[in-house]
C-alpha cells in the first residue's frame, strides 16, 4: 500500500539497490537465513528466531531478538548496535540489554539517538556470538511526500506458508503493519482444515488450544521460526496490534467464545499470559498496562496512523448472528435485538474514544488512517 501526495510511482534508485544487496550480504555473513549463531567461546549463544524492529519514532525504534545459551538457563547479556552501514563502521546507537527466563529469553530495547527519516542496520552480540543483521528506519520528517506500507493480518501457521512475508521483504515498502491474528491459538486437533495441515506438514505445537504462558511463548516461537518470517522481520520495522486469536477466538473484555472456564480455567489468567507473551515476542513498546496498546504514528504531515485496541479493554460480548437473524427462535431474537441496540454498547471504551478524537482533531496530516 502506497500513500503519497503526488501521482508518480516511487522508483528504486541505484543507491537503494546497492544498500539492499549489501544488507542481504551482511545478513548471510552474520548467520545464513537470519538465524545467526556465532561461534567462538565456550558458551555459544543461539539466536534461533532472528531479529525484528518496530514502533518507529523520529528519533528511536524498538529492537528485538531472542538469545539463549545452548542447554543453559543463565541470563544472556547482550550488546546492541545501530549503524549507518551494514559493516557497522559507523555506529550511532548502542547499549546493553538482557535476555532471561523472565521474558522467555527475548530481549527488547528502545534504541535512541537516531535521525528522522533515515534507514539503519542493527544487530545484537555477546562475546563471539552475533545475531543476524536487520534493517530498520525511523519515521519521516514533516516534509515527507509519500510512504509505503506492507499490511498483514490473519496468519495461521498450519494452514499455509508465509509467502506473503517473503514477498514483502523483496519489495520497497518503508514500514509493515500487522492488524492482528499474528498467531492462532488453535491446536492441531482443533483446526478446521486437517487435510491442509497434513498436506503441508506444518503442525501446531499442541494438539489442543494453548492456555498457559509457556504455551503462548512456544506458539510465538513457532511462528518466528519460519524462514520467511525471519527474512520479513529483519527487512523493515513493524507496527503491530492484536485481534482475537492472540488470546482466544472472538474474545471480548470478559471472556471469549472459545473459552470454557470449566475446561480452560480462569479467563483473566489466560489473557494475562497471552498478552505477556505477545509483549515479549513482538517489537512493540510495553507500558505498565499491557492491554493499552492504542497509539499513533505520524508519517510527516502526510499520514497519521492510529492503531486501536478493540478486544480486551472495553469490547462487549459479540451477538450471535443466528440470534440476530431470528434463526435461533423469537425469544433469542428479541434478546439479541435489545442488546444490539443498547446505547452504551462499547468497542473502544470511553477513554480510548476520547484519545482517538483528540489525536484526529489535533493531527495536521492529510490522511487519517485507523489500524484495527
Amino acid at each position: 500500500m502506497k500513500i503519497d501526495s503526488t501521482p508518480e510511482t516511487k522508483a528504486l534508485s541505484r543507491r537503494e539497490f546497492i544498500v539492499t544487496v549489501s544488507s542481504v550480504s551482511a545478513v548471510v555473513a552474520a548467520g545464513g537465513v537470519l538465524s545467526g549463531c556465532g561461534g567462538g567461546g565456550p558458551l555459544p549463544i543461539e539466536f534461533n528466531y532472528g531479529v525484528a524492529s518496530g514502533d518507529p519514532q523520529k528519533d528511536r525504534i524498538i529492537l528485538w531478538t531472542h538469545a539463549k545459551y545452548q542447554g543453559r538457563v543463565e541470563p544472556v547479556e547482550l550488546t546492541y548496535q545501530v549503524a549507518n552501514d551494514s559493516a557497522f563502521m559507523s555506529v550511532v546507537s548502542s547499549g546493553q540489554v538482557v535476555a532471561s527466563a523472565d521474558t522467555g529469553y527475548t530481549a527488547k530495547v528502545d534504541a535512541t539517538g537516531l535521525a528522522e527519516g533515515k534507514s539503519y542496520f542493527y544487530r545484537f552480540f555477546s562475546g563471539g556470538s552475533i545475531s543476524a543483521v536487520g534493517q530498520t528506519r525511523t519515521l519521516p520528517a514533516s516534509s515527507a511526500t509519500e510512504v509505503t506500507f506492507s499490511v498483514f493480518s490473519c496468519a495461521d501457521y498450519p494452514l499455509g506458508y508465509f509467502n506473503a512475508y517473503a514477498e514483502a521483504a523483496k519489495r520497497d515498502s518503508d514500514f509493515a503493519i500487522h492488524l492482528g491474528d499474528y498467531i492462532y491459538e488453535y491446536g492441531t486437533g482443533s483446526a478446521p482444515t486437517e487435510k491442509v495441515i497434513l498436506d503441508l506438514k506444518r503442525f501446531a505445537d499442541h494438539t489442543k488450544e494453548i492456555l498457559t504462558l509457556e504455551d503462548y511463548r512456544k506458539r510465538h516461537a513457532l511462528y518466528k521460526s519460519d524462514p520467511d518470517s525471519k527474512v520479513f522481520h529483519a527487512k523493515m520495522p513493524l507496527i503491530a496490534g492484536w485481534d482475537d486469536h492472540e488470546v482466544s477466538n472472538d474474545n471480548y473484555k470478559d471472556g471469549a467464545q472459545a473459552h470454557d472456564p470449566a475446561t480452560d480455567g480462569d479467563y483473566v489468567a489466560r489473557r494475562t499470559a497471552a498478552l505477556q507473551a505477545y509483549h515479549e515476542w513482538m517489537p512493540i513498546r510495553t507500558g505498565a498496562d499491557k492491554m493499552k496498546i492504542y497509539r499513533s504514528f505520524d508519517f510527516g504531515s502526510l499520514v497519521s496512523l492510529h492503531m486501536l485496541e478493540t478486544r480486551n479493554i472495553a469490547r462487549d460480548k459479540q451477538i450471535a448472528i443466528t440470534e440476530l437473524a431470528g434463526l435461533a427462535g423469537p425469544d433469542k431474537y428479541v434478546s439479541a435485538l435489545k442488546e444490539y441496540t443498547r446505547a452504551d454498547r462499547q468497542m473502544l471504551g470511553a477513554t480510548q474514544l476520547a484519545w482517538l478524537q483528540q489525536q484526529m482533531g489535533t493531527s495536521k496530516a492529510t490522511w487519517q488512517v485507523l489500524g484495527q
